[in-house]
């Protein structure tokens, strides 16, 4: 395994560790077993700020994710 499939199965693994605590921390705010606006309304600034600042991340992490389909698809061809 390559360097940069390294980043990139690491990176995805603290991007879904990320979303993880998002969303636990959404469920915790349920009344009732019930999740609503209501409920979130109070997290909006924090999720839009995360939401920010994970854009620095995201978009690199799936550009590379093409990247590493591309160069596989390419291989693939090259040895058959």
């Amino acid at each position: 395994m390559d360097i940069w499939s390294k980043i990139f199965w690491q990176g995805g693994l603290g991007l879904a560790i990320i979303v993880f605590g998002v969303a636990i921390s959404a469920l915790l705010n349920a009344e009732n077993g019930q999740l609503n606006v209501e409920n979130l309304e109070h997290l909006s600034g924090t999720y839009s700020a995360l939401f920010s600042t994970l854009q620095f991340v995201m978009y690199p992490w799936l550009a590379l994710g093409v990247f590493l389909i591309i160069r596989f698809i390419r291989r693939r061809l090259i040895s058959n």
